[in-house]
């Protein structure tokens, strides 16, 4: 499998996404806080925005629990 940048400014690949989702990010504000992804030009955007409804529409109710980020 190809490796595909979704954030271009800040080197974050799709796979590093999904992969916080799957620990329990819900938002594409918790992605731009953890690994910064969207956060410089924004125009990745609306890819993060979708890597996240789509992440939400598959995952388990059950494994609907936010992580403690920290403050």
């Amino acid at each position: 499998m190809a490796r595909k940048l979704v954030c271009i400014c800040n080197l974050v690949e799709e796979k590093e996404i999904v992969e916080l989702l799957k620990k329990g990010a819900d938002s594409t504000e918790d992605i731009q806080n953890l690994i910064k992804a969207g956060t410089t030009c924004g125009r990745c955007l609306p890819e993060i925005d979708q890597l996240v409804e789509e992440h939400k529409k598959t995952k388990p109710k059950d494994l609907q629990k936010k992580l403690d980020f920290g403050s």
